[in-house]
């Protein structure tokens, strides 16, 4: 029992910076639907702390998806409340260094970063694989595990309209009054841990294909080195057996010939002899 308690124990230590939480989105006003995004702090111990303080003071329930560019990429993490952004913007993210950073691909999660302000609230989730992002400070601290597909089916109409600035300054009564279709995230909250599928990017699957095709090319080389031999032993082998089948023919004509002969030189010396 000790034994068991002390695996529990280790397992439980060993994914603790590992958190899941599940996204309640309102898509529309029928549609409402999960996703769950996992993080990894090994990624980014600042963000993802970041993140988790968010999640777990509700900050972003109510929050639009008020940037959607089809698929490439979604964006939020503004909040309604013009009092509660204004706290946490006050409270920016430093750049940290990330020993072995995520790529920007399909279903990554990362904090907005610009080269005019630092990492607040906001996110974005990549709908596609996104590698000029990778040079520009968006470095992903998770992946979607499930609901891709409704992330890809939020409303997308507005695209970049939607001016930061202004929902700062105006917030929920701008976003309600000139962009009212826009999805929403209904709450965040943590749930019990999900582990990553694995995930390629794009660019890595076409790799793996140009190398499969390499190695299936070299693999059909080899087997012709090899069979090539055989294929022409036996070519020539047919050949000299229909060499000799011709010449074989050729003397059994030769026979049929000379005993044809044969016959009539009897016939003709049977006939003197009758004549005689």
């Amino acid at each position: 029992r000790a034994c068991l308690c002390a695996v529990a124990l280790l397992a439980a230590t060993a994914r603790a910076e590992d958190f899941t939480v599940k996204l309640t989105i309102q898509v529309d006003e029928r549609r409402r639907e999960a996703v769950l995004v996992t993080v990894r702090e090994a990624k980014g111990a600042q963000a993802a702390g970041r993140f988790r303080q968010l999640v777990n003071s509700k900050f972003f329930d109510g929050c639009a998806i008020f940037r959607v560019i089809p698929g490439v990429v979604l964006q939020f993490g503004l909040s309604s409340n013009r009092t509660l952004q204004a706290q946490w913007d006050a409270q920016p993210l430093s750049d940290e260094a990330v020993a072995h950073p995520d790529w920007n691909i399909r279903g990554s999660v990362a904090f907005v970063a610009s080269d005019t302000s630092p990492r607040g609230t906001q996110l974005i989730i990549n709908l596609d694989d996104n590698p000029n992002l990778d040079d520009k400070g968006y470095v992903p601290i998770g992946r979607v595990v499930f609901g891709m597909p409704t992330l890809a089916s939020v409303y997308s109409g507005y695209r970049d309209r939607p001016q930061q600035a202004e929902i700062r300054n105006r917030g929920g009564e701008y976003l309600q009054s000139e962009f009212p279709r826009l999805s929403r995230i209904v709450s965040v909250r943590q749930v019990a841990f999900v582990e990553e599928p694995l995930v390629m990017s794009k660019n890595f699957t076409g790799l793996l294909i140009t190398v499969g095709m390499v190695l299936a090319a070299a693999l059909c080389c080899g087997l012709r080195r090899r069979i090539g031999p055989l294929v022409e032993s036996r070519s020539k082998a047919r050949n000299i057996f229909s060499i000799g089948s011709d010449r074989l023919s050729g003397a059994q004509d030769q026979d049929d010939d000379d005993l044809y002969e044969n016959d009539e030189e009897v016939g003709k010396q049977l006939s003197k002899r009758s004549s005689s």
